[in-house]
């Protein structure tokens, strides 16, 4: 197993960009910008097969031991080949687990990417893959006639409605603009009550702009600019990966025009996937009913746990909790 740190991501990016799928979330700039921890990538080689697995190595606060864990979004494991060989799989998770024991790590967790539907092999027999929620993407491949059946009635009028009403979409081409994504985007986190993981510093934007293919589409009504989307794009995939309104313009769902712009600048980037995402928390909720209504093509989102040192672990979480009281994990940073 060959570890790789972000000071050498030329290398990480080499790895990555062989393998047979990847997205933006597995690249070392991505990884770099995460502050939980040590991004390392485990690169494992054997013949004419290889497996990479973007991780983060964390500190257990106030003890001499280490977790894994995932940067924000849809990381896991990757390989050269669609489908690896078993015995490969196997030598895998031994080095897998040399390098747990090594490294005194209590416990690993990743969340799965829903396209890359074969992550989950790549980890079976090795702790538990669980599916939280169900994610949605625009198959971008299809004609735009296609693409647009698959829109519910209800969007449709709404996205002609903003149109008739004078709304547009643009590229944000400037600091001021990029920074007003990042107020409307914490103003949107405050209004539904987010946790401190989905809140970013103005260079997390900055820093993606930069490093990443990527852009802020905005939806300008009545002069303003009320709603937007960050979008990336890699290896045939774009992701809509942070989305915002203004409160006081939540009744006109201005968001619902920014996607369609979105799956429009997708296809001219010649992506396959515009990937919108799931509901809230793991539940298949109204926000998941509002992405459904662009189109019938849907994920399973997983996530993979394991515990390597199960004396430790229950040892930290000290008879807190019963079984099956809390699907967090690991359950000792619930307190965090």
């Amino acid at each position: 197993m060959e570890v790789i740190t972000t000071d050498n991501s030329r290398r990480w990016d080499e790895i990555i960009r062989s393998m047979y799928a990847y997205d933006f979330y597995h690249l070392a700039s991505y990884h770099r910008l995460d502050q939980s921890g040590k991004p390392l990538l485990l690169y494992f080689a054997n013949g004419t097969e290889s497996l990479a697995f973007p991780v983060i190595l964390r500190n257990i606060e106030g003890t001499e031991y280490k977790d894994i864990g995932s940067v924000y979004g849809y990381a896991g494991p990757l390989s050269q080949k669609e489908n690896p060989s078993a015995s490969n799989i196997r030598l895998f998770h031994n080095e897998l687990k040399f390098f747990f024991d090594s490294n005194q790590i209590v416990s690993a967790f990743t969340r799965l990417h829903p396209i890359m539907e074969n992550q989950s092999s790549f980890l079976a027999d090795l702790g538990e893959v669980e599916t939280l929620n169900t994610t949605v993407g625009i198959d971008l491949e299809l004609p735009e006639i296609d693409q647009k059946k698959q829109y519910s009635r209800s969007l449709k009028y709404r996205i002609n409605y903003l149109k008739r009403k004078g709304a547009s979409v643009v590229k944000a081409s400037n600091k001021e603009e990029i920074d007003i994504f990042i107020e409307i985007y914490k103003e949107n986190m405050n209004r539904v009550n987010a946790t401190h993981l989905y809140y970013f510093s103005p260079d997390y934007f900055y820093s993606i702009l930069k490093n990443i293919d990527s852009c802020i589409l905005l939806a300008i009504y009545d002069g303003e600019f009320v709603s937007g989307s960050l979008c990336t794009f890699c290896n045939g995939i774009m992701q809509a990966h942070l989305n915002a309104t203004r409160d006081k313009f939540l009744h006109l769902s201005p968001l619902k025009l920014v996607l369609d712009q979105a799956r429009i600048e997708g296809k001219k980037e010649n992506m396959k996937w515009l990937h919108l995402g799931g509901g809230r928390s793991g539940a298949d909720d109204s926000l998941f009913v509002f992405k459904s209504r662009f189109s019938n093509n849907y994920f399973k989102f997983k996530v993979w746990k394991y515990i390597h040192n199960q004396a430790v672990y229950d040892m930290f979480i000290d008879g807190k909790y019963q079984k099956g009281t809390s699907s967090f994990f690991p359950l000792y940073r619930n307190r965090e």
